[in-house]
């Protein structure tokens, strides 16, 4: 990865290639800071600069062998530790080597990930991902290796702090006399959980947030300008967060106004607007998962509908557009319609996690909207 292609840090980007410049490259590093600052792409991209064999002044040149491969994370002396755990493939004793193929996929889709993603990515959303005493004899025995093309062999743990004791002793005496042109790069985001043995044996890196114009300025490749200020204030300097907000973001209007359009129809009984709304909403272009999290929209709106009703604005949680909305939209959800409502919608989820016909669905789920819509509260 190019220093160039990382948002921000300028200050530790000249830092950090200034070490290379000045042959002062210490054996041991901890870049620590949260993954959505760049501490994972800024040790890579920092990794591949030692590599380089034709340096730019303040970059990789990116079109060396050694760029090349490092672009696409196959170099053979770097070197990759991270979080695993056993999945539907890996039943027994997992190590990072089981995972690589993953890894790379996810890195180039997201540089910026985080140990969620990392999680989803495994298919281990329900475990704790952990780097064990396997993982260091590994480590121990790629790095007793002479290079293969580089001056340097550089190791890469990601998430340091996922090792277990039993780890960390196991590479207490590698860190801090690592073998003969050895670089260990780690990346933490608490350096609480790290071994005192770990960090005080290490050169610390404290990757700061990203600033706020410079990530608005890089959200507005994907969203509007004044969608990219508001959601760089909320995420302080983290970009996944940032990115992850405004896909959400967006995503929440389009079903906002999906939502919206269907209740109208629904109301007024409106077949042929069913029937329009019911093959949009059906298109491949949406998908299953997507349709999932619209009928979760769906039941969050009715919820904010309920609550407008008996417990006033004290707990909403929509806001603009959506909660004037939801304003005009409550006195239709009450205390007579709102049980079935949330139940044919809840129903409907787990259909279409099934894979039921959407088609057939929606318009079932229409045709008793356009009923429950029309039930009459009682005021007592």
């Amino acid at each position: 990865m190019l220093f160039s292609k990382i948002i921000g840090q300028e200050k530790l980007k000249n830092r950090l290639i200034d070490t290379v410049k000045n042959q002062r490259i210490s054996h041991a590093q901890l870049f620590l800071g949260k993954t959505g600052f760049g501490t994972l792409p800024l040790a890579i991209a920092y990794a591949q600069f030692i590599c380089c064999t034709d340096k730019k002044e303040n970059d990789s040149c990116g079109i060396c062998k050694s760029c090349v491969k490092f672009e696409k994370l196959v170099h053979p002396d770097l070197h990759f530790t991270y979080p695993v755990n056993t999945n539907d493939h890996i039943k027994s004793k997992p190590v990072s080597d089981d995972f690589i193929p993953l890894w790379r996929e996810l890195f180039l889709e997201n540089p910026y990930f985080d140990i969620d993603d990392w999680s989803r990515k495994l298919g281990t959303e329900n475990k704790q991902g952990f780097i064990g005493v396997d993982e260091s004899k590994k480590i121990i025995k790629k790095l007793s290796l002479k290079p293969y093309e580089s001056e340097f062999k550089i190791q890469l743990i990601f998430r340091a702090e996922a090792m277990n004791a039993d780890a960390s002793n196991k590479l207490l005496k590698l860190i801090e006399e690592p073998t003969d042109k050895t670089i260990i790069l780690l990346i933490a985001e608490d350096e609480e959980q790290l071994l005192k043995t770990i960090t005080s044996r290490t050169q610390i890196i404290r990757v700061p947030p990203i600033e706020q114009p410079i990530l608005a300025n890089k959200l507005t490749e994907f969203s509007s300008s004044e969608m990219a200020d508001k959601v760089s204030k909320l995420a302080m300097g983290d970009y996944n967060f940032a990115k992850s907000k405004l896909e959400k973001e967006e995503e929440d209007q389009y079903f906002f106004k999906q939502f919206q359009t269907w209740m109208r129809v629904c109301y007024k009984a409106d077949i042929q607007g069913i029937n329009q709304w019911v093959e949009e909403i059906s298109a491949s272009s949406v998908g299953r998962e997507k349709r999932k999290r619209f009928v979760l929209y769906a039941i969050d709106l009715m919820r904010e509908g309920i609550l407008r009703n008996y417990a006033g604005k004290e707990f909403q949680q929509f806001f603009g557009e959506e909660e004037k909305f939801v304003g005009n939209f409550a006195p239709f959800v009450h205390a007579r319609n709102v049980l079935p409502m949330s139940e044919i919608l809840n129903e409907a989820y787990q259909h279409i996690s099934r894979n039921a016909y959407s088609k057939i669905l929606f318009m079932d789920l229409s045709m008793k909207f356009a009923n429950l819509l029309h039930v009459k509260n009682v005021h007592l």
